[in-house]
């Protein structure tokens, strides 16, 4: 998974593209997809689908489309199915959650969870044919109301970039270090995993928080900011 959330040099089509000309079709692509009906979202998909192809991102774009299908397609469609009519008040009851088929919520589940696999998607596809480099420094040279945009502003967007590689880099280690010690979160039951999940929640906080001192005391060293 980590891999996804990362730049990597390659030739194709958004790789040639200059990264502001990408940020403005980002932000309109994104307009696009909170405005149009379902069948124009799935053809908005099938798009998405052949431009990552055509840039040499398949296999990225295959293992994002993979975690979107089993962990987040099945809980927006699954919910809107049977509480639909719950939210928009077609079904007053004593209870706030009132399950009940409905095909206006099966239909209504498809076109979010279509619409989040494209803001998803684009995001991916955009952080993984971006230089992170040659993004400072176009951004370093945009003025706005004739000032320039802060550095502290270009550092942050390039650090949490960077950041959230490196997250899912330290979870990919300790799943290993689980497995190197007999457990497998693919192979337990249903209480072990949630058991599973919480104690890799520990771990991963207590790297990151003590990544984020020693880049803090860094920093500081450096005279950032000053």
């Amino acid at each position: 998974m980590k891999n996804i959330f990362e730049y990597e040099d390659k030739d194709g089509i958004f790789y040639k593209i200059d990264p502001l000309i990408k940020i403005v079709f980002l932000l309109i692509f994104w307009a696009v997809c909170f405005y149009v009906n379902l069948w124009q979202l799935a053809t908005i998909v099938v798009f998405i689908s052949v431009m990552a192809t055509c840039s040499g991102l398949r296999k990225r774009f295959l293992n994002q489309a993979r975690f979107f299908l089993i962990f987040v397609f099945p809980f927006i469609l699954v919910f809107h199915l049977f509480f639909y009519q719950s939210f928009t008040g077609q079904s007053p009851s004593l209870f706030f959650f009132n399950p009940s088929l409905s095909m206006e919520g099966f239909k209504m589940g498809l076109q979010i969870s279509f619409r989040l696999f494209c803001l998803l998607s684009s995001s991916v596809i955009f952080i993984a044919t971006t230089s992170p480099l040659r993004l400072a420094r176009r951004l370093s040279g945009i003025k706005i109301l004739g000032r320039k945009i802060p550095k502290s502003i270009i550092f942050l967007s390039i650090f949490i970039n960077r950041s959230i590689a490196l997250i899912f880099n330290d979870l990919k280690q300790i799943v290993d270090a689980q497995k190197a010690r007999g457990f497998s979160l693919r192979e337990a039951g249903v209480k072990d995993k949630v058991a599973g999940y919480t104690g890799l929640l520990i771990p991963l906080l207590t790297i990151s928080l003590e990544r984020a001192q020693k880049q803090a005391i860094a920093l500081e060293l450096k005279g950032f900011g000053h």
